[in-house]
């Protein structure tokens, strides 16, 4: 009887960038062979984990932004091994001129 092969861990590649307007984090995770069933997105304001699965590999890892995010508006979509998440930049706040009494 064959013994059943171990999933191996691997690290994703990620690639993160700013967008042409510089409003948006555009990050990319390369999964290979990983279907959208298999795969899993969580996500704060500090950062984000990603994990996928396929027959002989586990992808996992989580990382950091270095931006303050707006994290309702963040979307993300699968296609073909390339997991691409857009996060807008936290808009600064516009100075309020307050009247001294």
């Amino acid at each position: 009887m064959a013994k059943k092969k171990d999933k191996v861990m691997v690290f994703p590649t990620v690639c993160a960038y700013h967008d042409e307007k510089d409003e948006n984090l555009i990050i990319e995770v390369e999964l290979p062979g990983v279907k959208k069933k298999d795969l899993k997105l969580e996500m704060t304001d500090e950062g984000f984990c990603a994990s996928g699965e396929r027959a002989d590999s586990i992808y996992q890892a989580c990382y950091s932004f270095l931006h303050e995010i707006t994290l309702d508006e963040a979307k993300a979509k699968f296609d073909s091994g390339l997991l691409t998440i857009t996060v807008p930049f936290q808009k600064p706040a516009k100075p309020k001129e307050i009247i001294i009494e």
